[in-house]
């Protein structure tokens, strides 16, 4: 029980609000940044000009992903196993004489960033972030704004006809003072939704962003 209400006092309830509220900004941005590049990208591959743009597309997602990485490790105190976009590039390259041309190796490096799961996975989760984005923005307004009528019921019920809920029309103190106590639960429970909410999503960050074990 002292759990439940303790949620009111802990600035980690707050920070889990913040996170979800970036969300939003940043699913926008990378749902933009990935779809305009890989559109650009595969039209422009017939005439070559694409290559570089899908490689660019290649290595910004992979610095998304490390800042969201972090963010969410800073943040949410999620433990995501740092990964180094060369690390497999390296092992890729062990056999390269000295004489070899760098066009090789880089090549090689492509192909193992390529065959690195978390290329793959990252991009998923950012193109899953836009979604994530929008559901936790919905869900923030929506608790925060209903949650607010009810506790501020008794300062405004008089203004015209009284506040209109849908199913009832609140015109009286008594009826404004119900609605605020109503609401002081709900303030409890919006803030144990919202934090349910980050710890989702840090969990799927985790399992998209860094290594399985």
């Amino acid at each position: 029980m002292n759990s439940f209400f303790s949620v009111i006092a802990k600035p980690q309830s707050y920070v889990n609000i913040l996170y979800l509220l970036l969300a939003f900004q940043l699913g926008i941005g990378y749902f933009i940044f990935l779809v305009t590049g890989i559109s650009l990208g595969a039209g422009l591959l017939v005439i070559w000009v694409g290559v570089p743009i899908l490689a660019f597309i290649l290595a910004g997602s992979w610095a998304c992903c490390e800042f969201e990485r972090v963010l969410t490790v800073k943040l949410l105190h999620e433990d995501i196993r740092h990964v180094t976009r060369g690390e497999s590039a390296v092992n890729a390259g062990q056999d390269l004489g000295a004489g070899e041309r760098l066009l090789i190796g880089a090549w090689r490096r492509l192909k193992s960033h390529l065959a690195n799961r978390l290329t793959w996975t990252g991009m998923l989760y950012l193109f899953a972030k836009f979604s994530l984005g929008i559901g936790s923005f919905v869900m923030i307004v929506v608790l925060v704004s209903v949650t607010g009528s009810f506790l501020g019921a008794p300062f405004y019920y008089w203004v015209d006809d009284g506040a209109d809920m849908g199913f009832w029309r609140i015109d009286e103190l008594w009826e404004a003072l119900v609605l605020m106590f109503v609401g002081i639960p709900m303030t409890f429970i919006s803030l144990h939704l919202m934090n349910g909410a980050a710890i989702v999503q840090g969990r799927f960050a985790k399992v998209m962003l860094g290594r399985l074990s």
